[in-house]
């Protein structure tokens, strides 16, 4: 009897032993797992979208294509080209009722010609740009659809696709008398023939002129161009898709 009870005994604290230790056990292993991670969502560069005044078309009416360029957070350095005129509808893609794309009877473009401009005496290849602040709305009208698409009677959706390149810096076309002075700099400093110090004093006299002309521009504004170097990258938008009929 003694060693029933002795062995009942001992088996009531192993498993109270193997209890406790479980219980340890589990509360490590919740301690060990980390804490879940807080998703972020990635911040909108841009949203598109496209309307139009009404929804359906007889066969001889002009069909005008308006789209609004929602900006997110931030102040984005644009190509003038991709957001302006009918330059935003580059890559419009329109389909017919069978899902077929419809081709344009030529393409929708916008010249984008590189201009030289000087900064810091040096001169820098760049586009025109544009700098749409935070927030803002911008608009781009296509005055009329049928100039550059074939359309039948029957139902039609069109979309944008934008490839929207950011700069990180801009310059300001100058006027030809002060990108004259600015080459006459990097003129100077390229002649290794002139002391020094004459060097210095034609380039101090010539930094003083341009000083004096910008201060009689105070107040205008000049186009915004944008370094072609200067790319911060590219991100691809796309705007909602917009039905209609051509009756």
């Amino acid at each position: 009897m003694k060693n029933r009870f002795y062995l009942t005994c001992t088996l009531i604290l192993t498993l109270c032993v193997i209890g406790c230790l479980g219980g340890k056990s589990e509360k490590a292993v919740e301690a060990a797992l980390p804490p879940p991670e807080e998703t972020t969502t990635p911040a909108v560069l841009a949203e598109l979208h496209l309307a139009t005044p009404k929804l359906a078309y007889a066969p001889d009416e002009a069909i005008p294509v308006e789209m609004t360029i929602r900006l997110g957070k931030f102040d984005l350095l644009v190509p003038y080209v991709t957001v302006e005129g009918r330059g935003a509808f580059t890559k419009l893609v329109v389909k017919d009722a069978e899902g077929g794309v419809v081709k344009p009877k030529y393409p929708i473009a916008m010249a984008n010609k590189p201009k030289t401009l000087f900064s810091k005496n040096k001169a820098v290849q760049c586009i025109q740009g544009v700098d749409l602040k935070a927030r803002m709305e911008k608009k781009a009208v296509l005055e009329d659809l049928k100039v550059h698409y074939k359309l039948a009677p029957g139902d039609y959706t069109l979309q944008v696709l934008m490839n929207l390149r950011v700069y990180r810096e801009s310059l300001v076309d100058q006027p030809l008398q002060i990108v004259e002075v600015q080459r006459d700099i990097a003129r100077i400093q390229a002649n290794r023939k002139l002391p020094a110090d004459a060097k210095q004093e034609a380039i101090d006299n010539l930094k003083r002129d341009i000083e004096m002309m910008e201060s009689k521009r105070e107040g205008t504004s000049g186009e915004i161009y944008l370094p072609i170097k200067a790319s911060r990258g590219a991100a691809e938008i796309e705007s909602n898709v917009l039905s209609l009929k051509i009756q």
